[in-house]
């Protein structure tokens, strides 16, 4: 056989195969990429649906909260402000009359006026009782010629509501309570949760009130998010729903029910229920037929609970779209395949074709063809460039080139996807990896827009670089020895950005292991510091910024517990400003709240201890709970004591200082002799009891 025949054979044999398995390669890595992308559309697309439908529920849940917090609001600002008119015209006729008139005659005179205002398309009503007991306008009747002793009156929770009132008169002079009552003229003698505003009449030590009821504040508010959320659209036919938790369907297929009506789809409204028992909501999935249509389609929905109104609001996604789109591209995606082969055919009868014209020249210059192939495929591969087709001889080594291009782009494609996913996740999840030691090697964009770092400042530093210097050093060493023990660490971390600004994150923290062996870590977290400030609000007194008494009864029982845990001192101190009924009276309320803020200024910049914690209790009570032993805690208790006189807040109605002064009661115990919470705080108060027997602007402890 002459060489060149044997050349001619090979170089067709070699030809026809190679060109086979390219186009066959590609067809299949095609083919196998389509599958791949087949998943991650359906993927994607779902978990978009799912995210759209959560916001979408969460924004209606928020909308009726803010509304509910408008109208409560609302409401409190009407009462406040129609007691103190009737109580300003209380005022106005015992002024004119006292001189002229008896006292019962007064009182009948007030109870009257105020009795007969009415305010148009408004059933509230005012009350009248005395401080001791007695009702003198009660359900919208004067009482006053028999004596109607309502002082045990309870509600429903057995609250003594009279009690409670009177109480906040003589203590705070006004303020808000809520409890249950009937309401006037009722049948059903059912009780219902009211909102009350009450203001001291200090005349005849009465307390004048009004209140409204907040079932018919919140059917009004209910209405109203009714019919917007019956109107929200979005993607097309999606909508929102609503029913009650007892299976009264309220807006259904994106109509508001005007009567209430039982739900049509018992094991639909059974799937809605349970996952509405998750506190932050729940998905499902079902079928269901879209609005206007008999044909149900495949669909997931979102639900979450409000407690407020035992509602389940919820709304869900159809996902046929996905599927034709699915549909849609397989049809392209087959038309391509079929061209490809048709293309392949041709190509193959143009190689027989030119093999058997051009084979010398074949032959010639082959090796230059497949050379300048392989070295152009991998420079492509590398640059993540086309193939240059330009410099080949033959149209079959352009179009196995063109057909590499095409394998090319896919994978280009493919890769841009994954670096876009990337660029999304750390723009907006804060993430870093530390090595073992906890010296940081990568963050997320969104880990340094948060605490203000740029990269270079951060990576190569120890993750401490953003530690906030209140956090204890037991918190940390807890998380280091869950992590090294090769757990999972999760919960709330306060930190600190470049600016000294606070921020709060909640985190998981995962172990990496090589070969067994612990090398980092890697951290995912979550901004959570509204939240936290919103719970800091729920424990802070408006007035001096210390933290209420809520948080105190809570925070004493905690102390206690750890003081004992850890065989720490505990130390309790209860101080009240001295005559400061008499300052009020001399100076008005308004520089008493200014007094009232100084002082607490002081307890503020003197409690800055990771240890110490300051309290208003109420009034002109303060409270501090400390880990200083008894000879340190006394010298504390000095130190504060001297700094508020030495504030020179002038009290002319002081009988022990021509400035204002404070006079504090100390309980201080080791571990071991700790009583209840409720028990020391009776000491402590009882040593405030001696602490003013010796004068005032003194200190007793126990």
């Amino acid at each position: 056989m002459q060489l060149s025949n044997f050349i001619r054979r090979v170089i067709f044999s070699t030809a026809f195969i190679s060109t086979f398995l390219v186009f066959s390669i590609s067809i299949i890595f095609q083919y196998i990429n389509f599958e791949n992308d087949k998943i991650h559309i359906r993927e994607e697309f779902t978990q978009i649906k799912k995210e759209q439908i959560k916001r979408e529920v969460l924004s209606a849940c928020n909308l009726i909260e803010q509304k509910e917090e408008i109208l409560i609001n609302s409401v409190k600002e009407k009462l406040r402000e129609r007691v103190r008119q009737a109580n300003n015209l209380a005022k106005s006729i015992y002024n004119e009359n006292k001189d002229t008139k008896s006292k019962e005659e007064i009182e009948l005179l007030i109870a009257k006026a105020i009795n007969n205002i009415n305010y148009e398309n408004d059933k509230t009503y005012f009350f009248i009782n005395s401080n001791k007991g007695q009702a003198i306008i009660f359900n919208k009747n004067i009482e006053l010629d028999s004596y109607k002793d309502v002082w045990n009156l309870k509600d429903e929770n057995n609250n003594f509501i009279v009690q409670q009132q009177a109480k906040i008169a003589l203590e705070e002079k006004e303020g808000f309570l809520v409890n249950t009552f009937v309401k006037p003229n009722s049948k059903d003698n059912k009780q219902y949760s009211k909102i009350s505003f009450v203001e001291l009449f200090e005349p005849y030590n009465w307390h004048i009130g009004m209140g409204e009821y907040l079932d018919e504040i919140r059917n009004n508010a209910q209405n109203e998010m009714l019919e917007l959320i019956s109107s929200v659209r979005f993607d097309g036919d999606n909508y929102l729903f609503v029913n009650t938790i007892d299976a009264q369907t309220l807006v259904f297929e994106g109509k508001k029910i005007e009567i209430p009506a039982t739900h049509p789809y018992k094991n639909l409204f059974e799937q809605q229920l349970k996952a509405a028992q998750n506190p932050e909501g729940g998905f499902f999935s079902y079928k269901f037929k879209k609005i206007n249509t008999i044909e149900a389609y495949d669909k997931i929905s979102y639900v979450k609970k409000y407690d407020k109104y035992n509602w389940i609001i919820g709304s869900g996604v159809y996902l046929d779209e996905v599927e034709n789109e699915l549909i849609r591209k397989e049809a392209v995606f087959k038309e391509a395949i079929y061209l490809q082969l048709i293309y392949m055919s041709i190509s193959f009868i143009l190689i027989i074709i030119g093999l058997y014209i051009t084979s010398r020249r074949i032959s010639k210059f082959i090796n230059i063809n497949i050379n300048y192939l392989i070295l152009s495929f991998q420079k492509a591969s590398k640059e993540n460039k086309k193939i240059d087709t330009k410099d080949l001889t033959y149209k079959e080594f352009v179009s196995l080139a063109n057909d590499l291009n095409t394998s090319l782009e896919n994978k280009n494609e493919t890769e841009k996807k994954l670096q876009d996913y990337i660029d999304i996740i750390n723009e907006n999840v804060i993430t870093s990896s530390t090595d073992k030691d906890g010296i940081i090697l990568e963050v997320s964009e969104a880990f340094c827009e948060i605490s203000g770092y740029s990269k270079q400042e951060l990576i190569g530093k120890p993750h401490n670089i953003v530690r906030h210097p209140d956090t204890p050093d037991e918190f940390y060493k807890e998380i280091w020895e869950k992590l090294l023990s090769g757990d999972i660490w999760k919960g709330e971390i306060r930190n600190k950005n470049k600016k000294g600004e606070d921020y709060w994150v909640y985190t998981i923290i995962k172990p990496i292991f090589e070969n067994e062996e612990i090398i980092g870590f890697t951290a995912i977290r979550t901004n959570i510091t509204n939240k936290k400030y919103i719970e800091l609000l729920s424990i802070t007194d408006d007035l001096t910024q210390l933290y209420n008494r809520r948080f105190f009864n809570s925070k004493i029982i905690e102390e206690i517990n750890r003081a004992k845990r850890e065989n720490n001192n505990f130390s309790l101190l209860i101080m009240d400003i001295d005559y400061f009924k008499q300052y009020n009276d001399t100076y008005g309320h308004q520089q008493g709240d200014l007094a009232l803020e100084k002082v607490a200024s002081v307890l503020k910049a003197r409690t800055s201890r990771a240890s110490d914690f300051a309290f208003r209790l109420g009034g002109e009570e303060f409270g501090i709970i400390t880990a200083l032993d008894k000879s340190k805690v006394i010298e504390f208790a000095n130190l504060i004591k001297n700094e508020i006189e030495n504030l020179q807040i002038e009290h002319k109605a002081s009988k022990i200082s021509k400035y204002l002064t404070i006079s504090i009661g100390i309980v201080s115990k080791e571990d071991k002799d700790i009583p209840s919470s409720d028990d020391l705080y009776k000491e402590a108060d009882d040593c405030l009891y001696e602490a003013k027997k010796l004068g005032r602007n003194s200190i007793f402890i126990l």
